[in-house]
């Protein structure tokens, strides 16, 4: 890029065009590669670009994917070799679909490859925009090298190094301000603040809401929740988010007041769009945990360091946490923050969430038993 800056902005900048669905020219070593956000790769969007590009088209695809592609057989990400008569619609089917032995065979015969560190980074950037963590690169033609940023800047794309794209995480994290306050009276306590922090790398928004700020002693009572569209607003049966948000906040309210921290980490992070695609999937017969790597994420992609930061921001560092969920627990401590207590919950249990809860427990360790 010729605008100077640091990375955290080149990151920002990054996450940004794939969210939008522009494709990004990241440079590596002395070639030069352009990555699509696979649902933005169809043959209209590509046909814009073939003319500098070589080729050969390459889908690069994460560990859980690519497990579940090829059976267990590999432990990285990967990226291989596609045909170019394959169609976006095929494609995206292999993510929104649960896999067939119609849809693998589009793999069968071309070997895959271990990617490397600037295949990673771009990873990372498509998961930090909630799209579909999968792209579609080829490389730019190196007789446009000579002249590369004039080439980028008569095609209106950005260009990276895939150093200045690591440690994005670190970097989103450390951005987190508090951008404003105001008293918001709720129905059982008059005296609440909600206080707005903003990743200013990646533009998410957190609300850390206090109940009783008076009374405010440590250690100081906190639930840490992920915003759930469907169970916070619409009281969704698939889940308990919105049940265990109204426990916390009475509890507080009966108990010298708290903190909730409502992360801007939707789908266990990985956004409502995906949600939606692994709800989708589960209504033809995943799990929770499988409908996720279906689509290419781990079984959590939260980064509860945010919760830490907030919580520092807000000098508290003793607390007593309201969770049945222990990587938040373990992730507060590895931060810094002490753990007075841990309060367990019980979910109230229907037939359209006990798969949902059954599949947590078994597969991720989630902290209660007696589901039936």
């Amino acid at each position: 890029m010729s605008l100077k800056s640091n990375f955290g902005t080149f990151i920002d900048r990054a996450i940004n065009e794939l969210r939008t669905g522009r494709p990004i020219v990241i440079k590596e070593n002395k070639n030069y590669w352009m990555f699509f956000n696979i649902e933005h790769s169809d043959n209209k969007i590509l046909n814009q670009f073939n003319q500098y590009l070589q080729k050969d088209k390459y889908l690069l695809i994460t560990k859980q994917k690519a497990k579940s592609i090829f059976e267990n057989k590999v432990s990285t990400n990967i990226y291989l070799k596609i045909n170019e008569k394959i169609s976006n619609k095929s494609l995206l089917s292999l993510f929104i679909n649960p896999l067939s032995d119609q849809n693998k065979i589009l793999f069968k015969d071309e070997p895959y490859i271990k990617s490397k560190d600037f295949h990673n980074v771009c990873l990372d950037i498509a998961k930090n925009a909630k799209v579909i963590p999968s792209l579609v690169f080829k490389k730019i033609n190196s007789k446009y090298y000579k002249n590369i940023d004039n080439l980028i800047l008569q095609l209106g794309l950005l260009r990276f190094n895939h150093k200045e794209l690591k440690n994005q995480n670190k970097f989103i994290t450390n951005s987190i301000r508090l951008v404003s306050s105001a008293n918001v009276p709720l129905p059982n306590v008059a005296s609440t603040t909600f206080n707005i922090f903003k990743s200013y790398i990646g533009a998410r928004r957190h609300i850390a809401i206090i109940i009783k700020p008076k009374n405010l002693k440590q250690p100081t009572n906190l639930r840490i929740h992920s915003a759930c569209f469907t169970g916070d607003i619409f009281h969704s049966r698939k889940c308990d988010c919105g049940e265990q948000l109204n426990n916390s906040l009475n509890y507080m309210v009966k108990n010298k007041g708290g903190i909730i921290l409502y992360l801007d980490q939707e789908g266990r992070g990985i956004g409502l769009a995906n949600k939606m695609r692994a709800y989708s999937l589960q209504s033809k017969g995943l799990d929770t945990i499988d409908a996720d790597h279906n689509i290419g994420f781990l079984d959590d992609e939260r980064d509860f360091n945010i919760a830490a930061k907030i919580l520092k921001l807000l000098k508290v560092n003793k607390v007593n946490i309201i969770t049945n969920n222990f990587t938040k627990v373990s992730s507060l401590k590895k931060a810094g923050i002490k753990i007075a207590k841990q309060i367990n919950t019980k979910p109230t249990i229907n037939k359209f969430n006990k798969n949902y809860f059954k599949t947590r427990v078994k597969k991720t360790g989630y902290g209660f038993k007696n589901l039936d």
